[in-house]
């Protein structure tokens, strides 16, 4: 394990120990849900990206048959 040395704003550290009595605990749990969820985040983009890809290929390849013009604001 690393040790990091923060300072917390008094009025942040007075919130963290109204909600803990293990400080760096409850830091640690804090920060470990933050980056999952940027971890999600970054998944997301990411796929939401390459069905972007996707559905510019399926609507070339389908442009021949698609006799009303669809676009992409379906």
């Amino acid at each position: 394990m690393t040790t990091i040395q923060i300072n917390l704003p008094d009025e942040l550290a007075v919130k963290v120990r109204s909600f803990s009595n293990n400080a760096e605990k409850f830091i640690i749990d804090l920060l470990s849900s933050k980056l999952n969820e940027l971890d999600k985040s970054e998944l997301l983009i990411e796929e939401y990206k390459l069905a972007a890809i996707e559905n510019k290929q399926i609507k070339k390849d389908f442009a021949v048959v698609d006799l009303e013009n669809w676009g992409d604001d379906y």
